[in-house]
């Protein structure tokens, strides 16, 4: 028992790791190293980067959004921002 309570936390810190490894270098506005890229869109490069739970959005639209949005994997593209 105590084996598994074990490998749920290595789990759980693993995990954090993880997502504030990504997180701090999207507001960083850098490519994630743990997310994986799912979509680049023709309007000037725009990438979205699904990870374990949460979606990046890194925008590079002509003449328009140049940053990154951090969220759950229900954030919508929207180069309006």
């Amino acid at each position: 028992m105590k084996k598994a309570i074990r490998w749920c936390l290595v789990g759980i810190v693993l995990y954090l790791v993880i997502f504030f490894v990504d997180y701090s270098l999207a507001i960083q506005d850098k490519t994630p190293v743990f997310a994986l890229e799912t979509v680049t869109y023709k309007d000037g490069g725009t990438k979205v980067y699904l990870g374990l739970g949460y979606k990046i959005i890194r925008y590079h639209v002509i003449d328009g959004r140049q940053d990154t949005d951090f969220g759950t994997w229900f954030i919508q593209y929207n180069h309006d921002k």
